[in-house]
């Protein structure tokens, strides 16, 4: 046997050298690569701040910020346009039934008085113009018009140029304008400036007048339909008479004055409400209407009173009577309150001064019954002059207590609501405020100074 030959003992022995070694070689590469390890996440934790204890770390998010912004949600007032046709019941705007309205609107005091821009003026509106307002504000003075000019309350129509001519053109627009500040020449309806005397009264009309209306014509006519006739919101008769005559109908004017009369006894119950001797006036709803080349007077008449009863409930009526006062004498008031504003949510603050004016039984005092006394072909709603308020009529509110004898007008949904059920106050003035809209007051000390913009 010679020196490479190893015996079987010695060769298990090299084996077991040979396992060893090859095991400590790996543990020393893992010892290794575990240090390597462990120097990466020491030097992560050395540029990061650890978190706070208790605190976990959560995952970065982008942030979104969102800015509410509240809003408030109005509840348009009614709009109400009747449509009606010979052949078919009248097309109605949804009505407010008086569960609706809240318990607290009706007056609690009852009494026994003594006896569309809306359309249907007897023009286009005055034009709106906010800029038109007096520059007063922060750093101005207010304005001071000369001494002895008169407070005006803007009326439809009215215009600058139409009070330079009624001042007989002594002073210019640009006079007037820089009087009252206004940095716009047009007006605003209700709008308080200040003229001289006779400025107003003498002011023409800025629409022309037509020639006298003569509602004795009657027809039939010779028509040429289908025509339509737009009932304006606080018309009176006769200026729904004008609107027939000027249009192609088969009846005229002078019929639907005669249907609508005295002696009219149409099949409507609400209408026998009424005194004996009155007219229709209040009944004819306002809207639009068709009428067809062989429509009657009776039977457009009807077409009115149709939208009347489809829009004004039986409830309404009897919400009216459980308040101490008949349904006709309510929409006497509801007349009165259309003329006085065409804004829905200051008819029913007006409707409450009326009423606490008959409570105390005081004269209701209100300009457009004289108006209505006054009115005449070509211009049914005349400005009231001082001499004006003393006309000898049963409509002059001036001189006589308790209501008119019968509405004025065709009083709009909304004016009849805030007659119904009117707004709690202890109003007993208003008057058009010096800054636009109307001022209410309760003591006449307050009114005298608000009258005088005090």
């Amino acid at each position: 046997m010679d020196g490479n030959d190893h015996t079987p003992r010695q060769r298990l022995a090299l084996r077991r050298t040979a396992v060893l070694l090859l095991i400590g070689g790996v543990l020393a590469w893992m010892v290794t690569l575990g240090a390597v390890v462990m120097g990466v996440r020491s030097a992560q934790q050395q540029t990061q701040p650890a978190p706070p204890i208790g605190v976990a770390r959560l995952p970065t998010l982008a942030a979104t910020i969102v800015t509410l912004t509240p809003t408030v949600t109005r509840t348009p007032s009614p709009t109400v346009t009747a449509s009606a046709t010979p052949s078919a019941s009248p097309t109605s705007s949804p009505t407010l039934a008086a569960s609706q309205l809240p318990a607290e609107a009706a007056p609690t005091q009852p009494f026994t008085p003594t006896p569309v821009a809306e359309a249907g003026e007897n023009a286009a509106p005055t034009a709106v113009a906010q800029a038109g307002e007096p520059a007063q504000g922060a750093g101005v003075q207010p304005c001071a018009p000369p001494a002895g000019w008169e407070r005006y309350v803007v009326q439809p129509d009215d215009t600058l140029f139409a009070f330079v001519l009624g001042a007989g053109a002594t002073l210019t627009v640009d006079d007037l304008m820089a009087a009252n500040c206004l940095t716009s020449r047009y007006l605003r309806v209700d709008q308080v400036i200040y003229l001289p005397p006779g400025a107003g009264e003498n002011a023409p009309l800025s629409v022309p007048s037509g020639p006298a209306t003569d509602f004795g014509a009657r027809g039939p006519r010779t028509p040429n339909c289908p025509c339509t006739i737009t009932v304006g919101v606080g018309w009176r008769r006769e200026q729904i008479a004008d609107a027939i005559n000027a249009a192609q109908t088969l009846f005229t004017g002078g019929d639907f004055l005669a249907v609508t009369g005295p002696d009219a006894a149409p099949p409507f119950d609400f209408t026998a409400e009424r005194p004996p001797g009155s007219t229709l006036e209040g009944f004819l709803f306002p809207g639009t209407y068709t009428a067809q080349n062989d429509t009657t007077a009776e039977q457009f008449r009807d077409m009115l009173l149709s939208a009347f009863a489809a829009n004004v409930t039986p409830q309404m009526r009897a919400d009216a009577a459980a308040q101490g006062i008949s349904f006709y004498q309510a929409l006497i008031l509801a007349s009165i309150v259309q003329r006085e504003t065409r804004a829905p949510e200051m008819q029913p603050l007006i409707a409450s001064v009326l009423y606490n004016r008959l409570r105390d039984g005081n004269r209701l005092a209100q300009t457009v019954t004289v108006q209505y006394a006054l009115g005449g072909p070509g211009n049914w709603w005349p400005r009231v002059t001082a001499s004006g308020l003393e006309v000898d009529s049963p409509y002059n509110s001036y001189t006589r207590r308790g209501l008119p004898p019968g509405p004025i007008d065709s009083p709009g949904l909304s004016a009849i609501m805030g007659a119904i059920y009117p707004a709690q106050t202890e109003y007993r003035y208003h008057t058009a405020a010096c800054g636009g809209g109307i001022a209410f007051a309760v003591t006449y000390e307050e009114h005298l100074a608000n009258v005088n913009c005090e």
